[in-house]
Order: C-alpha cells, then sequence, then structure tokens
C-alpha cells in the first residue's frame, strides 16, 4: 500500500496539513473543491468535491482545500484531532485506499 506523509502543522488555532499533489492529479485545479472527511470502521476515508456541491450529510465534515504558494492545503477537523496531545509533533499519513490517519513525528 502506498502512503504519503506530511507534516501537521498549526496555524492560528486551527491545525493544516498540505495535500499530497499526487492525490490532485484528475482534479480540475482551476475550480474550488472540499475535502470531505468520514469515519467508516476505525479509519477516517476522505474524498473530493466540488465546492458548488456542498451538502453535508450527517457523519461528514467537510472541509475547504486553498492554494497557498503552489501547494494545496485543508484544516483537520477536531475529530480527527480527537485524544492527540497537540503539543507533540504529527505527520498525515495519506494511504492509496483513501484513507488518513495521524502519527506522532519526532520529537526533536
Amino acid at each position: 500500500m502506498n502512503q504519503l506523509k506530511r507534516k501537521v502543522y498549526k496555524r492560528g488555532s486551527s491545525y493544516e496539513v498540505t495535500i499530497p499533489k499526487s492525490l490532485l492529479w484528475n482534479l480540475d485545479i482551476e475550480k474550488k473543491y472540499c475535502i470531505v472527511f468520514k469515519r467508516e470502521k476505525n479509519k477516517w476515508k476522505f474524498k473530493f468535491e466540488l465546492l458548488k456541491n456542498k451538502k453535508e450529510k450527517i457523519g461528514e465534515l467537510w472541509r475547504r482545500v486553498y492554494k497557498r504558494g503552489s501547494s494545496y492545503e485543508t484544516t483537520l477537523p477536531l475529530p480527527i484531532l480527537f485524544n492527540l496531545d497537540l503539543k507533540k509533533k504529527y505527520f498525515a499519513v495519506f494511504d492509496s485506499d483513501l484513507s488518513i490517519e495521524l502519527e506522532r513525528g519526532d520529537d526533536k
């Protein structure tokens, strides 16, 4: 299974992550998108939806995908951060099955 890691960083009162470009290859980046998080079994799954199609359903958490420089970023929903020691460093691990999980990084 292919995994892509990105650092989770704090910006103001929220936590953000850069979305790997390889996950965006089939999107028309001229349009505005959201990333939709949903808990399935013991994993957080995600998918991309056009912002204009935003129709939140129960159990879905929608976050806007926005461009910052040459990268695309999103804010992580609080339920994904639940039970984490936010004083520690974390990485978001994007998996080829369209799941995301957070893992502890080095405390150096």
